[in-house]
């Protein structure tokens, strides 16, 4: 690398971010610019210091790591990230949000090592996002996400992988979506707008505010009053479509709307 990697930690465990900085001590291709325990408090720092990499910790007091990513994106501030947690179902959102990798707590040297070798060749093949501070994202960040044919969801500490196929529906539960695919259902930690631009629309159309259904499950539509409908799907599953988001069923539909 033509500089040093400047690399800045965010952990509120004093001990975590003492072993962080011990691993990075002797290493000549790394410059620590800062130090913070808490989101708010590496919000504060000087646009200047705002590094190549960071080091974060995803649950913190008052507020998680994944936050300080939606701040400094709203910034365009785009560091590369290395998550460093004790909690293995947040990988999934990790991965979603281009983290370069995700650290288990305890981890070994050699784990950390195989984190930061990844994070040099990022930035030494010419990925890194380190322009902090500009205004005009990169433009793979305009591009459109293609459709996927799977999603990738947390469980019981695996990740699993769901094709999108055997998905029935999405719904929005606060922070999470559920989804239902061959009678189960699986918790994310996702926005539903997040998810959906992820699926395929060929397949995949809104129906409510909270629910995404594959078109391929329905089986029935039962107009109700005020223009909404009952939508069924082949496990018998009931969801309302609103009139709101009616006319995203019409390209599967052949002849005229019921009434």
């Amino acid at each position: 690398m033509n500089r040093p990697l400047s690399v800045l930690i965010v952990d509120d465990e004093p001990l975590a971010r003492q072993r962080i900085r011990k691993l990075l001590a002797h290493d000549p291709e790394v410059r620590i610019v800062g130090e913070c325990a808490s989101i708010s408090q590496c919000e504060r720092l000087d646009a200047s210091l705002i590094p190549d990499l960071v080091f974060l910790d995803v649950r913190m007091p008052e507020r998680d790591g994944f936050e300080l990513l939606e701040s400094f994106d709203a910034r365009g501030i785009r560091p590369y990230i290395i998550f460093v947690t004790a909690y293995s179902n947040y990988a999934v959102n990790a991965y979603d949000a281009g983290a370069i990798d995700y650290l288990l707590k305890p981890f070994d040297d050699e784990r950390f090592a195989k984190a930061m070798a990844r994070a040099k060749a990022a930035l030494t093949a010419g990925r890194s996002t380190a322009g902090a501070g500009i205004d005009d994202p990169p433009a793979a960040a305009l591009e459109p996400r293609p459709a996927q044919d799977r999603l990738l969801v947390s469980e019981d500490g695996r990740i699993l992988f769901i094709p999108t196929r055997d998905i029935e529906l999405i719904q929005a539960a606060g922070k999470h979506v559920k989804i239902f695919a061959q009678g189960h259902c699986h918790l994310a930690r996702q926005s539903l707008r997040d998810v959906e631009a992820r699926l395929d629309k060929k397949h995949f159309v809104r129906v409510h505010r909270s629910t995404i259904i594959n078109v391929e499950q329905i089986v029935e539509l039962h107009p109700h009053f005020h223009g909404d409908c009952e939508v069924v799907l082949k496990r018998g599953t009931r969801v309302t479509l609103s009139r709101r988001f009616r006319s995203r069923m019409h390209p599967f539909l052949v002849g005229s709307w019921p009434t």
